[in-house]
């Protein structure tokens, strides 16, 4: 057999092996040795796509927030991290039925996972886009769509950060969002919400001494049957009881455009990235 022929296969099995030896790696999570990382949820965003057994590359039940559509072609898997675009449309770009529903002025992106799960530590590595466009994760959906659309039932959601880049507020710009919702049932997303449940400390906010694009940092959430606690780079900024969130819950990293909560973004700074280099579960033993 030729030299450069076995030296190829050498090459190839070695690849293999340092990748499977990597994937038996558990890290280590930071609240202490009783806690099991779950590697059917968690990802390293390793590989040169989006794990389709773990993700969606687009949300089954919501096209986008208007003004803009979720496009899976915002979506990439590349240098290690998950990468989210924002992009602005010019007019020949925008599809008829996209134009008539009001999804005409931009696209951005979201990752939603196949599978729910109930309670853990969930943690991001994260760096925000550089522009006015929200850039969030999140979990949420605990209904499918024959109990969300009726009366009855509620829809929770637990915001494990809600950031912006470049906005004119500079306060605004470096502030960080914790936020629960319970949304009562009929629920559609970003469309029909706006009965909701009272919850008591719903809402945080956190004035951070750094840009959220200049770096990466990490984000955490402890959701257990007794309280939710936020992290940011290891240490706590938020607590609350956990009154209501008691349902598995999908996980969401998106990009969106919040017009009626701070405008439409800069058009000169997109397109734009949302990047996280990883994201990782762990559960009690």
């Amino acid at each position: 057999m030729r030299r450069d022929v076995l030296f190829f296969m050498f090459l190839f099995c070695s690849v293999d092996y340092v990748s499977a030896q990597s994937k038996l790696i558990a890290p280590l999570c930071p609240l202490g040795n009783e806690w099991k990382w779950v590697p059917e949820y968690s990802d390293e965003f390793e590989g040169v796509m989006l794990n389709d057994e773990k993700w969606w590359d687009f949300n089954p039940a919501w096209v986008g927030r208007k003004p803009a559509y979720f496009d899976r072609g915002n979506v990439m898997v590349k240098n290690g991290n998950l990468e989210l675009y924002a992009k602005s449309l010019r007019p020949e770009e925008v599809s008829v039925e996209n134009k008539a529903r009001g999804l005409d002025k931009f696209s951005t992106a979201i990752v939603k996972s196949k599978k729910r799960i109930l309670y853990g530590y969930f943690e991001a590595r994260s760096r925000s886009m550089r522009s006015g466009v929200c850039n969030a994760f999140w979990l949420y959906d605990p209904l499918d769509a024959d109990k969300k659309y009726r009366e009855g039932d509620a829809s929770e959601e637990i915001d494990i950060f809600e950031l912006f880049g470049k906005l004119p507020d500079p306060q605004l710009q470096r502030t960080f969002w914790a936020t629960v919702h319970r949304y009562e049932t009929p629920y559609v997303e970003s469309i029909v919400n706006k009965k909701k449940t009272k919850l008591p400390d719903y809402s945080f906010r956190q004035l951070m001494p750094f840009d959220f694009y200049s770096d990466f940092h990490v984000y955490g959430l402890l959701w257990t049957p007794e309280k939710l606690v936020w992290y940011i780079d290891g240490k706590e900024v938020f607590q609350r009881v956990n009154d209501y969130f008691h349902r598995p819950l999908h996980i969401v990293f998106d990009a969106e455009i919040m017009e009626d909560w701070v405008g439409l973004p800069d058009v000169a700074d997109l397109p734009s990235v949302f990047s996280t280099d990883y994201f990782r579960v762990w559960q009690m033993k």
